[in-house]
């Protein structure tokens, strides 16, 4: 499915977990830039299901010393006779800036994206396993650090960015994506009535972007568990992109099974 893409400017405004105290964790971007894919998907469109199955199995082969992955389920397909429960019109609007920064015009599903390559043949296994060397074989020019600590009603997440010496004053974009694995929906009407649709990397909560001029930038925020949590099974992204043209300039990924529920007083 294609659409053109919707006015923007309210939305304009690796890696070894270390656990320390009982339910806190830090972990801290590496010196090559980490690449980020992301898959845009709807449980209502009956060209996404290999293209998510696709993205499933990359996520079970893939590190996160390797890549972050990201799949954004977006909302305008949810009028087409089946509402995706994991959809949010934020992502949506998310992919909408992503290709106006890249300066294309139309959004579709399944889209996958790394970096200003908004139009990835994921089929094209040679092709992709080429642009993500690429990717890592760059020097980052940010610097991301995540400080993380979990109850049993919230994360809360020490989030930090740096350019590092010699970056220009690119405006930077960071962003802050809380995904999990292991999700299955039965689809009872629409396209893909009658499937059963699992799911991996599926963003459940995204914080930002925070528009970084200056040098460096930190902020705490609490993130509250999502309908369906398993911490088990889910961990966060964070990651920069440039404000002009969206290439990605650096990610961190951390599992949450590395940072323990922290105990109550």
């Amino acid at each position: 499915m294609s659409r053109r893409d919707p006015m923007l400017a309210a939305l304009l405004l690796a890696i070894a977990a270390t656990p320390c105290a009982a339910g806190a964790c830090k972990v801290e971007s590496g010196a090559q830039v980490l690449p980020l894919v992301e898959i845009y998907t709807a449980e209502g469109c009956n060209e996404c299901p290999p293209a998510d199955r696709w993205f499933s199995a990359l996520s079970r082969t893939t590190s996160p010393t390797q890549a972050a992955l990201l799949a954004f389920h977006v909302d305008y397909w949810d009028e087409f006779g089946w509402p995706d429960r994991f959809a949010d019109h934020a992502y949506s609007q998310r992919q909408d800036l992503r290709i106006t920064l890249a300066k294309q015009k139309v959004t579709y599903t399944p889209q996958v994206m790394i970096g200003s390559d908004v139009r990835v043949k994921w089929q094209d296994a040679a092709r992709l396993r080429s642009t993500l060397e690429r990717v890592r074989a760059r020097p980052a020019a940010v610097d991301l650090a995540l400080d993380v600590s979990r109850t049993d009603d919230a994360l809360h997440v020490g989030v930090g960015a740096s350019r590092a010496a010699g970056d220009g004053a690119e405006p930077l974009l960071v962003w802050l994506a809380l995904y999990q694995d292991g999700l299955s929906s039965r689809i009872e009407a629409g396209e893909n009535k009658g499937a059963v649709l699992d799911h991996d990397r599926v963003v459940r909560a995204l914080v930002g972007p925070w528009r970084m001029d200056a040098a460096s930038l930190s902020d705490d925020v609490q993130i509250r568990w999502p309908s369906m949590a398993d911490a088990a099974h889910m961990g966060l992204v964070l990651f920069a992109e440039s404000g002009r043209t969206g290439e990605g300039m650096q990610a961190l990924a951390l599992p949450l099974d590395a940072c323990p529920a922290q105990d109550p007083d």
